[in-house]
C-alpha cells in the first residue's frame, strides 16, 4: 500500500544522521518504511536532536542527499552545521 502513495513532505525522526553515511535507524522494519517514505515524497526533512548528528547506525534509511532540510536543537555544533548545510540541506536549529 505504501508504494501507492504520494507525499508532499515526509518528516523523519532518525536515531542517526551523518553527511557521509545519511540517515539510519536501528530497526531494519522502520528503516525500510521510512526509506519508501523518502522515495515517495517531494520533500524530505529530518528530525534529529543533536545528539544524533555525525553517528551511524544498523539500518540506512536514505543518503544525505535526499534530505532537504534538517530540523535540529541549538546545541548542535557549528562545524556539523557547516557539513550538512555544504552537502546542501539546510538546517534550522531551534
Amino acid at each position: 500500500m505504501l508504494s501507492q502513495i504520494t507525499l508532499d513532505v515526509a518528516v523523519l525522526g532518525v536515531v542517526a544522521f551523518d553527511v557521509t553515511h545519511g540517515a539510519a535507524a536501528h530497526d531494519e522494519a522502520e528503516a525500510a518504511i521510512n526509506r519508501l517514505l523518502c522515495e515517495r515524497a517531494e520533500r524530505v526533512v529530518v528530525a534529529a536532536d543533536s545528539s544524533k548528528l555525525g553517528r551511524r547506525a544498523f539500518a540506512r534509511i536514505c543518503a544525505a542527499e535526499q534530505v532537504d532540510t534538517l530540523v535540529t536543537d541549538t546545541a548542535a555544533p557549528q562545524d556539523t552545521v557547516h557539513r550538512f548545510e555544504e552537502a546542501g540541506i539546510r538546517v534550522l536549529a531551534v
